[in-house]
């Protein structure tokens, strides 16, 4: 007779693959064409390259076990501003109300306006500034409020070195010289 595993098992288990440098990393969450490859573990984050057709595209820095779901925040060569921030969304890209929805980013106490781009696949982004970028790496909770959503919080313990190894990894092209 089968038994189902239980949750704290499953989740063991995705530690585990997830601490391991030869387990699959996540695909894009907005662009099926993009894959992933391990570059790095920084204090509970996971590092990652992006490629799209064997052509380095950026990395992606990801907080996968929260609460709220995972946190990924990219620096991409194809991004206006060249960083961006994913969060998971119960919105999908409306064909009558477009895909843009406000929002806010909220960095301890600290809000930032703006729009968020709804993804398929449940995901959505808006773009991270530098002065943003500056707040996450010196804050302690990052919280996503978009309209129509309920709001999201993390704890961004390790965010400051997650950062500086995510840019670590877009200078290096994705390639770990360690």
């Amino acid at each position: 007779m089968k038994r189902p595993i239980p949750a704290l098992a499953t989740a063991a288990l995705f530690c585990a693959a997830l601490a391991s440098p030869q387990a699959p990393a996540f695909a894009d969450p907005t662009d099926p064409a993009i894959s992933s490859d391990f570059y790095a573990n920084s204090r509970n984050w996971l590092i990652e390259s992006l490629h799209g057709a064997q052509v380095f595209t950026g990395c992606r820095a990801t907080i996968p076990l929260q609460s709220a779901g995972p946190l990924l925040i990219e620096r991409r060569t194809d991004l206006p501003e060249g960083w961006a921030i994913y969060v998971p969304t119960s919105q999908a890209p409306s064909p009558v109300f477009g895909s843009a929805v406000p929002g806010r980013v909220i960095v301890d106490a600290t809000e930032t306006p703006g729009d968020y781009q709804i993804h398929r696949g449940g995901w959505a982004s808006t773009a991270l500034s530098a002065e943003l970028r500056d707040q996450l790496m010196a804050g302690n909770y990052i919280t996503t409020a978009i309209d129509g959503d309920d709001e999201r919080q993390w704890i961004l313990n390790g965010s400051t070195a997650a950062l500086e190894t995510l840019e670590e990894c877009y200078a290096q092209n994705g390639i770990a010289w360690r």
